[in-house]
C-alpha cells in the first residue's frame, strides 16, 4: 500500500509515495516538477523533516545525512540545466526495514536555480577577491576558500529556492513495517 500527501509546493509541483518497493525495505518513489527553471542550472534538495522542524536527515550525493546546520546539503547538482521532471525511487535512510524512526516526519523536497543575478553577482565577488588578493597574501589574511566560488553559488541558489517558496512537504511519512508485510 502507498500513501501520498498532496503537494505543499507553491512554485513547482511533486508528489512521492512510500512502499516496500523490490528490496524489501520501504522506498520512496518521488516525481518533482521544476517549473519554468527547468534548463536552468541548479540544484534540488531532498529531506525527511521532523513535524518541529528541528531534527531530520537530507539525502546528499554521498547517501542519507543528519543535517547538522548551515548550508542544506544538496542531492543533485545539475549544472546542464534541470530537467522539467525529476523522478527519484530512494531507499529509505540507514537501510531500515521500517518507517519507524521517522514516522509522521514529513518528505520535503526543492530546488534552487542558479539565475543571470547570481551569476552577475559571483562575477562581481570574483572580481573583487581577484584585485584583492595581492595584497592580502602579502600580508598573511588570505583565505583558501576565497580561490573557490562553489560555497557562494550554492548559497545563492538555496537563497532562490526559498525566497522564492520553491519547496515544500510532499509525503507524511506513515507507518510502514516490511518485515512484517513480507514475513522476513
Amino acid at each position: 500500500m502507498a500513501l501520498t500527501l498532496t503537494s505543499l509546493i507553491s512554485l513547482a509541483g511533486g508528489s512521492a509515495t512510500i512502499d516496500c518497493g523490490s528490496t524489501n525495505k520501504p522506498t520512496i518513489h518521488l516525481t518533482y516538477a521544476t517549473g519554468s527553471d527547468a534548463t536552468m542550472s541548479g540544484l534540488f534538495w531532498l529531506g525527511i523533516i521532523s513535524p518541529d522542524q528541528n531534527s531530520g536527515v537530507v539525502l546528499t550525493e554521498d547517501g542519507w545525512a543528519e543535517y547538522k546546520g548551515g548550508l542544506y546539503p544538496f542531492q543533485t547538482r545539475y549544472d546542464n540545466g534541470l530537467p522539467s521532471v525529476i523522478t527519484k525511487t530512494i531507499t529509505f535512510p540507514y537501510n531500515a526495514m521500517s518507517t519507524g524512526l521517522y514516522q509522521g516526519y514529513t518528505l520535503y523536497v526543492g530546488h534552487g536555480a542558479y539565475t543571470t543575478q547570481a551569476r552577475e553577482k559571483v562575477a562581481v565577488r570574483r572580481e573583487v577577491l581577484t584585485t584583492a588578493k595581492p595584497e592580502l597574501v602579502a600580508r598573511g589574511r588570505w583565505r583558501p576558500e576565497n580561490d573557490n566560488d562553489l560555497i557562494y553559488v550554492h548559497a545563492l541558489v538555496q537563497k532562490n529556492m526559498v525566497d522564492n517558496q520553491k519547496y515544500g512537504g510532499v509525503l507524511l511519512i506513515p507507518a510502514l513495517d516490511c518485515t512484517q508485510q513480507f514475513g522476513n
